[in-house]
């Protein structure tokens, strides 16, 4: 009986592993002149991103799955700097950021407009 507990317990472990862990939120915040975001399976490394009016963000894929970033209103996307929306695994789209303001993005394929599953908060300038 505890080696079958013990064998649930190691499948629940590697089936929250596979599937990322987590209910799509990312971690902390970061902030800088130029920032780095990893885009894992179905969370973004980071869910706020506060850079100044000039700044850029480095969007990089780390899934095994694509993902990308699209502001909810349609003001920028990956697509922009990388040519198409799906960034796979050590695929960089390089963005830069002229105008303050608070946007929601999310990946197309794992999150929505509205902010649910994999999005996040980029804050330009002082919002």
């Amino acid at each position: 009986m505890r080696r079958r507990a013990l064998a649930l317990a190691v499948v629940g472990v590697l089936v929250l592993v596979a599937c990322g862990g987590s209910d799509g939120g990312g971690g902390d915040s970061i902030e800088g002149d130029e920032v780095v975001v990893d885009m894992f399976d179905n969370r973004f490394e980071y869910n706020e991103i506060v850079i100044p009016v000039g700044g850029s963000v480095t969007w990089r894929g780390a899934g095994a799955n694509p993902h990308n970033a699209v502001d909810a209103d349609d003001e920028w996307s990956t697509e922009d700097a990388f040519g198409s929306l799906d960034q796979h695994e050590g695929d960089e789209a390089i963005l830069t950021y002229n105008t303050a303001g608070t946007y929601t993005f999310y990946c197309t394929y794992h999150g929505n407009a509205e902010g649910g599953g994999m999005a996040g908060t980029l804050i330009v300038g002082e919002g």
